[in-house]
């Protein structure tokens, strides 16, 4: 398992601004954070140290205070899936990490410019981030389709800044999903009194390309699924746990009719 994870900015000048330094490690932050979250499904996160910073081009090297290596693996992994320009997101890619990788573009545009930014995990490179990271993102973001339908999950992270939302964590998929509702009291209330509960989320859900849910968007109704927690998980709908677990990917495709002639 890897150690550490380490993020090299090599400007367009001779020497790195401190604003560029410091735009790009809140990419930075911001995409492990994410990553983090969908890997290990703890809100607070894990705490990252700087086990190393050099100053020849700017360089920081991250690991976890407890040594735990799971995101440093699927942000490696990730990151070098993405940069290859692949049509489906990296495991443990939600959308809003997606975003957030997008969003480094910023770190190669104006006068103060990175050109590149190498990844390296145990000091062993394996990616190269790019100007064209928003145009590699895009084409995953680009990717997928939409149906009307419902997600059963644990509802947790609201968050009420600019479109209200919440995240449930899909049953089958177990991927994070964010649901976006109307900001209104009765809407409000009627989520904040189902945070960590079992819901069943109806609406316009959003996929990627592998059929994995990635969001919700007009949303119809939810409601308090905890009724379900003893029924027989293979009642659920028509899926059965068995199948789903060993490739929900693959699973979800298949039912969902993607790939098919």
């Amino acid at each position: 398992m890897a150690e550490s994870l380490t993020f090299a900015i090599f400007p367009e000048a001779q020497s790195a601004s401190l604003d560029l330094f410091l735009k790009a490690m809140d990419n930075v932050y911001r995409l492990v954070r994410d990553v983090d979250y969908a890997v290990t499904q703890e809100r607070t996160g894990r705490r990252w140290i700087i086990a190393q910073l050099q100053s020849s081009a700017p360089t920081v090297t991250l690991r976890t205070l407890l040594g735990d290596t799971e995101t440093i693996d699927a942000v490696a992994k990730g990151l070098r899936i993405v940069t290859t320009g692949a049509d489906d997101p990296p495991e443990f890619f939600t959308e809003s990490a997606l975003n957030e990788l997008r969003r480094m573009r910023r770190l190669f545009v104006g006068k103060d410019r990175a050109s590149r930014v190498v990844v390296s995990v145990d000091h062993e490179e394996t990616a190269t981030l790019r100007e064209d990271i928003s145009a590699k993102v895009q084409r995953i973001l680009a990717g997928g389709y939409r149906d009307l339908g419902s997600l059963e999950g644990t509802l947790e992270a609201i968050n009420l800044h600019g479109t209200p939302a919440f995240t449930i964590w899909d049953r089958i998929s177990r991927a994070p999903v964010r649901c976006s509702f109307p900001r209104t009291p009765e809407w409000i209330n009627k989520v904040k009194q189902l945070l960590e509960r079992r819901v069943l989320v109806r609406g316009e859900i959003r996929y990627f390309a592998n059929g994995l849910p990635r969001a919700i968007a007009g949303i119809e109704a939810v409601e308090d699924a905890t009724h379900l927690i003893d029924s027989s998980p293979g009642n659920f709908g028509s899926i059965p746990d068995k199948e789903a677990a060993q490739d929900p990917v693959a699973f979800l495709r298949s039912k969902r009719g993607v790939g098919r002639e």
